[in-house]
């Protein structure tokens, strides 16, 4: 099967997963918003707050370095390394959750019921390793099928087990076994369908390698970390867990919706780009593609939340989550301007640059990030870090222009001309939307939207489904493909 041939079929695969887990995401969560407060996801935004610190060294960029590597310089002892070191350093992220981290962390919110949660939650950092090395085998076969059907099965099973806990009373608890639920079935459904079996044994050679170019990857995840959660550590601080609930409904659907659909491309070409490293021309062209199609797809999603999230939050959820609203449309704003350089660090990753991508994240993270937040937080509040988050997206966009041409030779005028047009209609219509009070008036601002957005993405689309149907019967050389 043709490199070509497992992109498309990979995307193919990944989209399916999107739409069911992405899907289901949404709907269980406003599910759960409907049956819940927005204390209860302020009091598990509390406790991801730490976990996800801590699970940024959950594999040590293990699995990002046998990804990347070439497939003469990898050797199987190389796998079974990272799967033994994976399980101790597992085991020892547990017990600092649980022992350490989690009276630190109800001290700090205030909330003794961080002291039973945060370690419950913390099982999922015992079972990940169990499958880690499994996904790593799949994905650089670009087997993407492998992935997705056992996350969707273990998903909807853990979605259907924390709508029932709900139901029942249990409150704050049906989130955290949604979480420890799905990792626990998903190792066994990959044990299954993997042929790979670790063999008792270690390599030091091994381990320095593999973590050389983890360490790189490690730290950009804890500045990317800092980055996505930095307002959640703030926000739960100084206004507490009601608003940090409002919040977190914001910014899930509005991220989750977005960054769900750019995973579906950028799980398959990681890997792509690591395969064709040593061709900045193909790596080129292959990322401008990526921002179009991203772009096609999630822009009109992000402007449907702009116009319609207060009708849609009010009638669905019900006017206990109205907080929720602007900075919802705020966080969507910002992800118009994130998609226009959305994928370059998993570009950066897969070039072999692990430097570059945490240098970058620092700046980004340090720089911008954090200091817009915070003075948004201080003086006003969750809005005002939305507000935040946008102003960080737009100074980052120009910071990402001058890193993509640099290192692979994307020029800003390149990004824009790729995505432009797109780009301004959606910008005009978020513009017009400011001065629109009627949800009839903005239901049809949506339409308009969506009808010339079709006329100028139709061509794209098309060559884009052709490309596909045709994936069997034509073969193209790489420098072709795409």
């Amino acid at each position: 099967m043709s490199l070509k041939n497992k992109i498309f079929d990979g995307v193919a695969w990944n989209a399916i997963g999107l739409v069911i887990d992405n899907g289901l995401s949404i709907l269980v969560k406003l599910i759960l918003a409907r049956l819940l407060l927005p204390e209860d996801f302020g009091i598990i935004g509390f406790a991801f707050v730490f976990i996800g610190l801590v699970e940024v060294f959950g594999d040590l960029g293990m699995s990002a370095a046998l990804i990347q590597r070439k497939n003469e310089n990898l050797k199987p002892i190389d796998y079974d390394t990272a799967y033994w070191a994976g399980l101790v350093w597992g085991l020892v992220l547990f017990t600092m959750l649980s022992f350490v981290v989690s009276p630190i962390a109800a001290d700090f919110f205030n909330e003794s019921i961080l002291i039973s949660i945060i370690p419950v939650l913390s099982i999922t950092l015992l079972l990940r390793p169990l499958w880690a090395v499994h996904v790593i085998n799949i994905t650089r076969e670009l087997d993407f099928k492998r992935i997705v059907v056992p996350r969707n099965i273990s998903k909807i099973f853990a979605s259907v087990i924390a709508v029932l806990m709900a139901l029942m009373g249990f409150g704050v608890w049906s989130l955290v076994f949604q979480s420890v639920v799905s990792e626990f079935l998903v190792v066994f459904i990959y044990l299954y369908v993997s042929t790979w079996r670790p063999k008792m044994r270690f390599s030091k050679d091994s381990m320095k390698n593999i973590f050389g170019f983890g360490l790189y990857t490690t730290g950009t995840k804890i500045f990317n970390y800092l980055t996505g959660n930095f307002d959640y550590l703030l926000i739960g601080k100084l206004l507490g867990a009601s608003p940090l609930g409002n919040y977190t409904l914001g910014y899930t659907v509005t991220y989750l919706v977005r960054s769900k659909i750019m995973e579906v491309i950028n799980k398959v070409f990681y890997p792509v780009y690591s395969k064709v490293q040593d061709n900045l021309v193909t790596v080129k062209r292959y990322y401008l593609k990526v921002i179009k199609y991203n772009c096609i797809i999630i822009y009109p999603m992000m402007i449907g939340i702009i116009l319609l999230a207060e009708p849609l939050v009010l009638i669905g959820l019900g006017e206990k989550w109205r907080e929720a609203i602007v900075p919802m449309q705020i966080m969507a704003a910002a992800g118009l301007v994130h998609l226009l350089t959305s994928s370059n660090t998993v570009l950066l990753r897969g070039i072999g640059k692990p430097k570059l991508e945490l240098i970058f994240s620092v700046i980004k993270t340090l720089g911008v990030n954090i200091p817009l937040v915070t003075v948004g937080v201080i003086y006003y509040g969750i809005i005002g870090a939305a507000t935040g988050l946008l102003i960080a997206k737009i100074i980052i966009f120009f910071i990402n222009s001058f890193t993509l041409q640099k290192v692979a030779g994307i020029k800003f005028s390149e990004i824009f001309m790729n995505a432009g047009s797109l780009f301004v209609i959606t910008l005009i219509t978020s513009i017009l939307s400011i001065f629109i009070n009627n949800n009839m008036l903005l239901i049809i601002l949506f339409i308009l939207y969506l009808v010339v957005q079709i006329r100028i993405s139709y061509k794209d689309v098309i060559q884009l489904w052709d490309m596909y149907r045709n994936r069997k019967t034509t073969v193209l050389t790489l420098d072709n493909e795409c």
